[in-house]
Formats: C-alpha cells, structure tokens, sequence
C-alpha cells in the first residue's frame, strides 16, 4: 500500500516542482510596473499625453484624453515644446534601455483566422531605448488648478462635453511623464525575425496573444519614435483647493472631484 503511495506522491511532487521553477512571463503592463517602476501605464503608448494632458481613468478602459496639455496650461504647443525639460532616467532606478520577451502560443484555429502562413511562431521581442523623463517645472501647478476652475477656460468647457460615465472615474494630471523609442519584432523557433512577412491583422492578433494587446483603435502603435508609456508618483488630490508651494513637485495631479464639480454645474 505504502508503495502504491509513493508511486502517485512522486509524479506529483516532480509535477510541482517543475512548476514552481518555470519563470512567470510578464505581460505587458507588469514589465513597465517591473522593469520601470511606472505604476500608471498608457496602453498602448502614445506621442499625444504630454505632461499637463488632463486623462481620463477607469480600471477596464485604461487611460482617455480629455484635454490637451494646450487647453490645460493655455500655452501653445510651441511654448510648451520650449519648457520641456528632459531627464535621464538611470539615476532613478530606471532602465534606459531594456529588451522584453514575451512568447507566443497561437493554436491552429487562430493560426487560421489571422490567415498566417507560420506555423512556428516563438515570441515577440520588445526593445525599450532612450529612456527620457519630460517634465515642465516652469509652470505653476496651482495656476492650473485655477484654470480649470474656470468655467470659462477652454479645458472646463471640454470637460462639460465629455459625454461618458464618471461614476467610477478619476481624473488626472501627470507632471512628469516617461518616454521611449520602442521597436517590436516577431521571432519563429529559428531566432528568424519574420514581422515583414505578417499582415497586421496577424501581427495585432500575435502581439494580444503576447500579452501585448492593442484595444484602443486599430494601429500599431507599439512601435515608434519617443512613445510615452505612463507616469509615476503619488495622486494630489486638489478637492479644487489651491496648492500650496510645498506641493508643486508633485508628480501627477488628481483633479478627480474638481472634474465632477464642473460636470455637475
């Protein structure tokens, strides 16, 4: 009987074993909380929520820009060009550069549907490069918050126009957002790069099967020039107080109950 025992217990404890010891592919999202220490990520990343940008959060839909960092400052996009501040990162206990693996497991009906030809597809390969932290320091962060105030300022206008549920929302402002230059590459079993072969209805199904999914539009934007992938920092919430000068360094504003104020008016 013992013996009969031991022969089950045994595959099960190799079995656990195994287990316990294969690495946790990270998906997307969790290599830029990892890797970046960056806990508010844009998926997918994007050239278009520069610092001040007012964005628009729910826990299913991600981040959505309400106003432009022009409506919000009242600058335009050449004088907040001109008070871009760049930063290296390395100094903050960010990579500068990281290659991320992600591996890919298509089964033969979605190998179909996507209408792509490989049957050995290994996994996309995702290259962070030139880590840049961009910030604009010159500009008051209490001013802002008097500007949205405003019912008459150009950002609380837009924000009255914002058509969506914001029961469950919050609302911020980052003032210091990251960005890199991204390229992604698709791999078979032979470490061949195959991604000019694939149509991008195959390429967007292959990166969502990566953990890398696209669910904001159809391009894929995951690739390019000096994306910007999140923020970092503690939320301030401004209860559409002034701040006070000992807060002005804050990282990300959160504009939540002072954006459903004017919704409310």
């Amino acid at each position: 009987m013992k013996i009969n025992l031991m022969s089950k217990t045994v595959p099960l404890i190799t079995l656990f074993l195994l287990t316990a010891c294969t690495p946790k592919t990270l998906s997307y999202e969790e290599t830029i909380h990892s890797k970046f220490n960056i806990p508010f990520v844009f998926i997918p990343p994007n050239n278009a929520y520069h610092p001040y940008t007012l964005l628009h959060y729910t826990k299913d839909q991600g981040f959505q820009q309400i106003c432009e960092a022009t409506s919000v400052t009242g600058l335009s996009k050449e004088e907040l060009f001109e008070k871009q501040e760049k930063a290296n990162i390395a100094s903050m206990g960010s990579s500068e550069n990281h290659n991320a693996q992600y591996g890919v497991n298509l089964s033969p009906s979605q190998l179909i549907e996507a209408g792509i030809g490989y049957q050995n597809i290994k996994m996309v390969n995702l290259s962070f490069e030139n880590g840049q932290q961009i910030s604009m320091p010159s500009i008051s962060n209490a001013k802002i918050i008097q500007n949205l105030d405003l019912n008459t300022s150009e950002c609380a206008k837009e924000i009255k126009l914002f058509n969506q549920n914001i029961e469950n929302s919050k609302f911020y402002i980052p003032l210091v957002v990251f960005k890199y230059t991204m390229k992604y590459s698709i791999l078979d079993k032979s470490g061949i790069n195959i991604t000019a072969g694939l149509t991008p209805k195959s390429q967007k199904m292959i990166l969502a099967n990566a953990g890398i999914n696209l669910n904001q539009g159809e391009d894929l934007n995951i690739s390019g020039e000096e994306l910007y992938i999140g923020f970092r920092g503690l939320p301030l919430n401004t209860n559409g107080q002034p701040i006070s000068k000992a807060l002005e360094n804050d990282m990300v504003l959160d504009v939540t109950d002072l954006v459903k104020r004017l919704k409310a008016q």
